[in-house]
């Protein structure tokens, strides 16, 4: 028991003011991991498209060395900023790479079940390719190309924040709450 007055030792934290304050920090960082998402997903596209039309490259192996650069601007922006972690610890981008290629895995696939999927939908609905660009005014492939990539991406954000949260960066998030306890 400390001889402290009162008004200067802190006010115990209640479960309900816990659970609140746990909730706005879970919300503070699901913004945070969308932001830093659409600017991976951005860098994941933009070289997909490159590496598709410049590059010439198959969908598989293209969508592989896409999801590659987004997976690198995400870990930038998520250690330091989503999840705030300052720690210099080799298991953070270990356990990064090993979600990320778990997730890599997951990606590809629901891309391909997507672009085959679409592919046999729209001969289901369409006679041929020309009825549907004078329906939708876009090539069928490339729309069914471009729901793929998003899909597959909203599959694995999911997947991502959770892991990120409760594996890669939990140590970083205890160190802070014991810091915040300890003021």
């Amino acid at each position: 028991m400390t001889n402290a007055p009162v008004a200067q030792r802190p006010a115990p934290e209640s479960p309900s003011t816990s659970a609140w304050s746990e909730r706005r920090e879970t919300a503070k960082q699901l913004r945070r991991f969308l932001v830093i998402g659409l600017s991976s997903v951005a860098a994941d596209l933009a070289s997909y498209a490159l590496f598709l039309r410049v590059l010439g490259m198959d969908t598989l192996p293209a969508k592989g060395l896409s999801y590659f650069v987004g997976t690198i601007v995400g870990f930038i922006g998520n250690k330091l900023w989503t999840f705030e972690s300052r720690r210099k610890s080799v298991s953070e981008p270990i356990t990064y790479l090993v979600l990320y290629a778990i997730t890599l895995g997951i990606n590809m696939g629901v891309n391909e079940l997507m672009i085959r999927g679409g592919n046999a939908a729209a001969r289901a609905w369409f006679d041929s390719d020309h009825a549907a660009r004078a329906l939708l005014g876009v090539p069928v492939p490339t729309i069914i190309k471009a729901l793929a990539v998003l899909v597959a991406t909203g599959v694995t954000t999911v997947l991502n924040f959770l892991g990120m949260r409760f594996v890669t960066f939990r140590g970083a998030l205890a160190e802070r709450r014991a810091l915040a306890q300890r003021t």
